[in-house]
């Protein structure tokens, strides 16, 4: 039997192992799927040992049932429901209309992810949002919950009864150094903005996630952290080899393994990864699969306690390492910081000489600025100049907030599809980019023109930006700098 917040407790009570699973709705707001869904819900609920139901938010981004729904049944069934929090669909608006609600509806918990992006569906391709990243969507929720929430007319404060607690995601198993090393600057920023329980991204080597656990001990202890133990079938293996899953890598030794294998020895090496990744010092495990029914969890934990003071033993029988894409090495030559600067040495300069505030130059030019924003035309001409020459340089987009400087002279509004300021997303494979794989990850091009010496504590480190004021776009980003209308903030 359960008891409120009985998942809250677990994760913090080191001597109880807690376990999630995963629910995936389909299109749809009805029919079989759902009611094996659950059904499945119902029999953890009397089973007791499933301590919350995770509800996927568009998975894999494909439209399907919004998990309001489902977590509101699981709940009503006295389960604890965690919500999926994607933000690929909503802007800022919809983001906090959808936190309104799920206060409403008593929900406790976020897993608060930037989601993949958007498939083709009805007439096309859907346009993406990303108008928050998941740093400043739990920053959001720390401030609601703080009084700290600003209304329309930007004077009263309002508190509002939010009871959140957000978690967050990383992933271990990425095959480039920089890619690894923002993953983890990001988790540490997305702890101090207020999460208070990580999930891993799923995988099947053991020296990542024992490499992810004392990354947690050591900057970030106390911070429960679950591991994803996720049971695929063949198919399914099949596919996430190929890199059809974002941010998924599963090696083709072990999709030819699962392909020639049954459902029993599946379940098996389910069992001998949860003892596993119990043995290692995880607080829990986030359970998934495909095409499972409660009798096989049931089976995968029953299992795992058996093998729980043989796990060193079977360490060895699970673990299937990452290997990058046609046999690359972790660390290529010039992927480094500094490996690359490209011209990021010549825009730093004149940036300091035009932009520098307390500089005779950045006066001089602020100046300039100031006086062209009187007039219409002038404004205008000032306008068009800047569209050219960034435009030419940066393939400026002419957001009217510009972040050059605080990535390395690279435009995130036109290098990176998810427009991401804070850093990269978790869906980037071998270094290249989740939507345009013929392309670099935005945030490896990042990394290869950072200081050389740039560590995970430096990226972490660096200063957060704010969302977007999206009422700036097309207007000169250098008459709001020095207006101090953009994210520096002070005129």
């Amino acid at each position: 039997m359960h008891s409120p917040d009985d998942f809250g407790r677990s994760l913090h009570d080191p001597e109880r192992f807690t376990i999630t699973y995963e629910l995936v709705p389909g299109q749809g707001a009805g029919g079989r799927k759902i009611d094996a869904l659950l059904e499945f819900a119902r029999r953890a609920r009397e089973d007791g040992r499933i301590s919350a139901l995770s509800v996927t938010d568009n998975a894999g981004g494909h439209p399907a049932l919004a998990p309001v729904a489902m977590g509101a049944e699981i709940r009503n069934l006295g389960l604890e429901p965690l919500i999926h929090f994607s933000l690929k669909d909503k802007n800022r608006n919809q983001v906090e209309s959808h936190l309104f609600l799920y206060q409403r509806l008593r929900f406790r918990y976020l897993l608060v992810l930037g989601g993949d992006f958007p498939r083709p569906t009805y007439h096309g391709q859907a346009r993406p949002v990303y108008d928050l990243d998941t740093i400043q969507t739990i920053g959001l929720v720390e401030d609601i919950k703080g009084g700290h929430y600003r209304q329309m007319d930007r004077q009263q404060l309002r508190e509002h009864p939010f009871a959140f607690r957000c978690g967050c995601v990383v992933s271990p198993f990425k095959m480039t150094r920089a890619e690894q090393e923002w993953q983890y600057a990001k988790l540490l920023a997305k702890i101090r903005a207020g999460a208070v329980f990580v999930i891993s991204q799923l995988g099947f080597d053991m020296d990542r996630y024992e490499e992810l656990i004392r990354f947690m001990n050591q900057h970030a202890p106390g911070i429960p952290v679950l591991a994803s133990l996720f049971i695929p079938g063949p198919a399914v293996a099949r596919v996430m080899a190929e890199g059809g899953v974002p941010g998924v890598v599963l090696s083709r030794q072990l999709a030819d393994r699962i392909r020639n294998e049954g459902r029993e020895e599946r379940l098996e090496r389910a069992a001998k990864m949860a003892a596993v990744l119990r043995g290692l010092g995880y607080a829990g495990i986030h359970l998934g699969g495909t095409g499972l029914d409660f009798d096989d969890v049931a089976r995968v934990l029953d299992r795992a306690g058996e093998l729980a003071s043989t796990w060193r033993q079977v360490r060895a029988e699970v673990h299937f390492p990452v290997v990058p894409d046609r046999g690359q090495p972790m660390i290529r030559p010039g992927e480094g910081p500094g490996g690359r600067p490209g011209l990021h040495a010549l825009h730093r300069l004149a940036h300091r000489l035009f932009f520098d505030r307390g500089a005779r130059g950045g006066k001089l030019f602020g100046a300039l600025c100031l006086a062209c924003d009187r007039y219409r035309f002038s404004r205008s001409l000032l306008t068009v100049l800047e569209k050219f020459i960034k435009g030419l340089l940066f393939r400026c987009r002419m957001c009217g907030d510009c972040t050059l400087a605080e990535s390395t002279y690279l435009c995130p509004q036109s290098g990176c599809p998810k427009r991401l300021v804070n850093g990269p997303c978790g869906g980037s494979r071998n270094g290249r980019c989740e939507v345009f794989a013929d392309r670099s990850c935005f945030y490896v091009r990042v990394y290869r023109r950072l200081d050389p010496g740039t560590g995970i504590n430096e990226l972490a480190e660096r200063p957060l930006l704010p969302p977007k004021d999206w009422a700036l776009e097309h207007s000169s980003s250098w008459i709001n700098y020095f207006r101090g209308r953009d994210h520096t903030g002070c005129g």
